[in-house]
């Protein structure tokens, strides 16, 4: 289901259209996955629209948006039937584009590539061997060991996909380099079968993908997120989370953030509540604040931590952007006490 959002105030509701919000324009939130309310927290926000955009029918030639807007069969099906020219530009856009920039036209490519290997592998196999035959950027096809394109074929395919691979490694030798960045997971259960497991570790040259990788992500000094202020915290989870697939690998910040961020909404929810806060306080966009409703927001709320659930009611009560916040996260692992005042809330500010 696409979510086509415009206004602060403005409510999306995917129960009916009773619920929805009105005059709703043609921009995406794709991170917000609520079955409840899903709401845009920018006054207004417009992005450029991309080739990808146009490709799939998002907009017309000029940039406009087209109302309305495909649907989502429409749009996988326009990307299955793409030249595989096509599929290599989309993979280069997805991954060189961070979230702040992210259209419908991109999203949608990205989540064509998340399944492709699990439900057609034999495209899966196509799309790696002209990723390495046409993109030139090693850091892009990297990304296919990254990303689920390549793990796919391993963990639910790897009968059909080892002789496949193993016949692809004669013809790309860039293949052995990619498969060098899979082959601890390989050694370490990703492919069950031990013959299966031995013939992919034969075309996994580690040691070239570990040369190219220290020389490609210089060693730069970590981040100590516990010692910044909140002001600053907020601000290096904005820069960090705006970042490119491609740019998120040249150094451990996003995964140290991402520790830190579990962490904090586990041992000091009230703590993460107000770098949620802050974060809302100085950041519009409607990608990152959805990825900001679906992440920390959701992981700090307890099951039924009455103190922490009082905080994020109260806060709801005053701020309709944070109750618009509220309306991206999933309440189905709390109690359903705390479920019931967390959506009521959400309720009594829209009425």
């Amino acid at each position: 289901m696409w979510i086509l959002l415009e206004n602060v105030i403005e409510v999306a509701h995917p129960r009916g259209p009773d619920h929805a919000g009105k005059g709703l324009s043609p921009i995406l939130a794709p991170t917000l996955h609520s079955p409840g309310l899903v709401c845009l927290l920018a006054r207004r926000y417009h992005r450029s629209m991309s080739w990808c955009d146009e490709l799939l029918g998002f907009c017309d030639a000029s940039g406009g948006a087209v109302e309305p807007p495909p649907s989502f069969e429409d749009v996988d099906a326009r990307i299955d039937v793409l030249p595989m020219t096509d599929w290599v530009r989309g993979w280069r856009v997805v991954c060189t584009t961070g979230l702040r920039a992210e259209t419908p036209g991109i999203h949608a490519f990205k989540m064509f590539f998340d399944r492709l290997s699990h439900d057609a592998p034999e495209h899966g196999m196509a799309f790696i061997e002209a990723v390495l035959q046409q993109e030139p950027d090693d850091e892009v096809v990297m990304l296919f060991a990254e990303e689920k394109v390549l793990g796919q074929l391993l963990v639910f395919h790897a009968r059909m996909a080892t002789p496949r691979l193993q016949e692809l490694a004669l013809r790309q030798p860039r293949l052995r380099w990619l498969m060098g960045r899979k082959a601890a997971s390989i050694r370490g259960g990703m492919v069950e079968e031990p013959d299966l497991q031995r013939r992919l570790l034969v075309i996994a040259d580690e040691a070239t993908y570990r040369a190219w990788s220290e020389k490609t992500y210089a060693t730069a000094a970590r981040t100590d997120f516990a010692s910044l202020s909140l002001p600053k915290l907020a601000e290096a989870w904005i820069e960090i989370n705006s970042r490119s697939d491609v740019d998120r690998q040249r150094d451990e910040d996003w995964d140290d953030l991402y520790d830190f961020q579990g962490e904090l909404a586990a041992d000091n929810p009230l703590e993460a509540l107000e770098l949620v806060k802050a974060i809302l306080g100085i950041e519009d966009n409607p990608n990152l604040l959805g990825s900001l409703s679906a992440g920390l927001l959701e992981d700090l709320i307890p099951v039924e931590d009455r103190p922490v659930v009082d905080a994020v009611v109260a806060e709801a009560a005053r701020n309709p952007r944070f109750m618009c916040l509220l309306g991206g996260v999933w309440f189905s692992s709390v109690s359903d006490e705390a479920a019931q005042r967390l959506e009521t809330v959400c309720g009594e500010v829209q009425s």
